[in-house]
């Protein structure tokens, strides 16, 4: 087994349109490669797979090679090895990827429509190279929160969720979600207020940096505790914090 720095997939999250990063895999059109992407802080491959690559990419991957580390994932070593398919993914990012799909799929199945309007064909990229910044660089940050925000915020069903709700003129996105839910009995203030700072962190990015003269933008920024040196960890929390989000509403309208 041979292992390497995270940020070996940073190529390969940027252009979504030539590669596919999973879980297990990166491919194209010229190769595939078995990875084991579970593991928040490193990649493990397999040596043999690395020699299947074309040499271009070979000496991509040698130069983010690391000293050995502790082994594989229990996902992977399931999947891939055992040969049993894992419940889940292990990483926040992976995860909440598998369990957006999950739920919108589980909703659809219950109610007849979709909570999350499905992607257009060329916003599919937008939940493709979703992942946690391997370095707190400000544009790596912000191209993940603008990819949350898209999922999770503009892609709610409004027309579907606001059929039977008695609205004033202008309510819409997460304020028309709020009251959707407190007509279902629903009260969720710690979801609805985690959704409004991530959508006024969206509305503070201009060219990957931030606009800090807008006082909601500020106060986001301090309920996310952001700073230069903590961007990864914060975007992880965003992760984290989506998973919840999709928790609360999974457990609420009995999707399981």
């Amino acid at each position: 087994m041979t292992y390497f720095k995270k940020e070996v997939l940073n190529k390969y999250y940027s252009d979504p349109d030539k590669y596919k990063v999973t879980d297990f895999n990166i491919q194209c059109s010229f190769f595939s490669l078995k990875i084991d992407n579970n593991i928040q802080d490193y990649i493990p491959v397999f040596l043999p797979e690395l020699g299947m690559l074309p040499h271009k990419e070979q000496l991509h991957w040698k130069h983010y090679n690391i000293p050995p580390k502790d082994g594989i994932s229990k996902t992977y070593y399931r999947t891939m090895i055992e040969g049993n398919w894992s419940e889940h993914p292990e990483t926040p990012d992976s995860y909440f990827k598998y369990k957006y799909k999950q739920f919108n799929n589980n909703w659809k199945k219950k109610f007849g429509w979709d909570f999350y309007k499905p992607l257009a064909k060329e916003s599919e990229h937008y939940l493709d190279s979703l992942h946690t910044p391997t370095t707190n660089s400000i544009k790596s940050f912000c191209e993940q929160v603008l990819a949350v925000v898209i999922l999770t915020v503009d892609s709610i069903n409004e027309s579907r969720i606001g059929e039977r709700l008695t609205l004033e003129p202008n309510i819409k996105g997460i304020s028309k979600l709020d009251l959707f839910l407190k007509s279902k009995d629903a009260e969720m203030p710690d979801m609805i207020e985690f959704l409004r700072h991530l959508q006024n962190l969206r509305s503070g990015l201009i060219a990957h940096r931030f606009s800090t003269s807008n006082k909601s933008v500020r106060k986001s920024i301090e309920y996310f505790g952001l700073t230069e040196e903590n961007r990864a960890e914060v975007a992880n929390d965003i992760f984290i914090k989506s998973v919840f989000t999709l928790n609360s509403l999974e457990k609420h309208f009995l999707l399981t």
